[in-house]
């Protein structure tokens, strides 16, 4: 029988709680801290070090007696992202910054989003699958099968209110996340259909392009993941350029340009040239070029994917 308008409420929200919880057991990675990080932990706070030790026993982890196995808040790791003012420094002006403590970072958090990621699709997909089998049953013992869920651009609001309220709270990764997952193949191959043409990511852009209060930090937000992700999320930044572009705001376009010129590492894969080569140009060749490539960027639907 076909999805009625209430079983279709009753799966989005159950769906929604799902992804919910995937994502949030996802944040919690395995990660090994070295000797030097140990000690460090072990002069700055004591406390903490003892706290982690018993956590490491009680989960049976250790490894050896002198690195220390962990969890790893994932997404307490990624939010560095917004927090660090090391992104925002006056690279091109001024004395030469050095580079190195950046791009560790950013190494760092790429590979902590490869993990957190990875974790959030594979609970998603293992968790899904158990949890349409149950719904399948349930309905079965009503005398109800279940051919097929059509999703309505109504029932997506369940979803769509939940990822602007994390955009919202300035949780882009899992706002985005969240979207990701629920793109996921499992759920097409468990006959849950979209809404045809709509994009869940798109109505996201559009509603905090549409937030004066939301958007420099979801334009910061998507330009650094873009390379954190390590092109896997690469097509958000022609997705937000598309946006501002069609809906004719000037200011939105202004505040792109203005923070991929302040993001050293978005600059130097953007325009395919050195730290040093850029800050040979003056202030107004330079943002003619960020400009420049930007539009650039937004038809061929990505950058270099690489520092130079």
């Amino acid at each position: 029988m076909d999805a009625s308008a209430e079983i279709r409420k009753k799966l989005a929200i159950l769906i929604g709680h799902l992804v919910t919880r995937c994502i949030r057991e996802a944040r919690m990675i395995p990660t090994v801290l070295h000797r030097e990080e140990v000690i460090s932990i072990i002069v700055d706070d004591p406390e903490r070090f003892a706290r982690l030790v018993r956590e490491e026993h009680t989960d049976q982890t250790e490894l050896s007696r002198e690195d220390l196995t962990v969890k790893l808040d994932a997404v307490s790791e990624l939010a560095k992202l917004d927090r660090l003012e090391i992104f925002d420094r006056p690279f091109w002006d001024g004395p030469e910054v050095e580079l190195a403590p950046i791009l560790e970072l950013t190494h760092q958090l790429t590979r902590t989003f490869a993990v957190y990621l990875g974790n959030a699709a594979t609970l998603f997909d293992r968790e899904f699958e158990a949890f349409m089998g149950k719904f399948r049953r349930s309905l079965a013992e009503a005398g109800m099968t279940l051919r097929a869920v059509d999703f309505t651009p109504e029932d997506m609001a369940v979803f769509e209110e939940t990822a602007i309220g994390h955009i919202a709270a300035g949780e882009g990764l899992q706002a985005f996340t969240y979207e990701k997952l629920l793109s996921s193949q499992i759920m097409m191959r468990q006959v849950v259909n979209m809404p045809a043409g709509y994009s869940l990511r798109e109505r996201l852009l559009r509603r905090a392009l549409g937030d004066a209060t939301l958007t420099p930090a979801l334009i910061r937000f998507v330009i650094r993941i873009s390379y954190i992700s390590q092109g896997a999320w690469e097509d958000m930044v022609p997705a937000l350029l598309a946006i501002a572009r069609e809906s004719g705001d000037e200011g939105a376009m202004r505040l792109i340009v203005e923070a991929a010129e302040r993001d050293v590492v978005f600059s130097c894969n953007l325009l395919c040239r050195s730290y040093e080569e850029i800050r040979t140009l003056d202030a107004a060749e330079r943002r003619g070029e960020i400009t420049a490539a930007l539009e650039r960027y937004a038809h061929t639907g990505g950058g270099s994917g690489g520092f130079h």
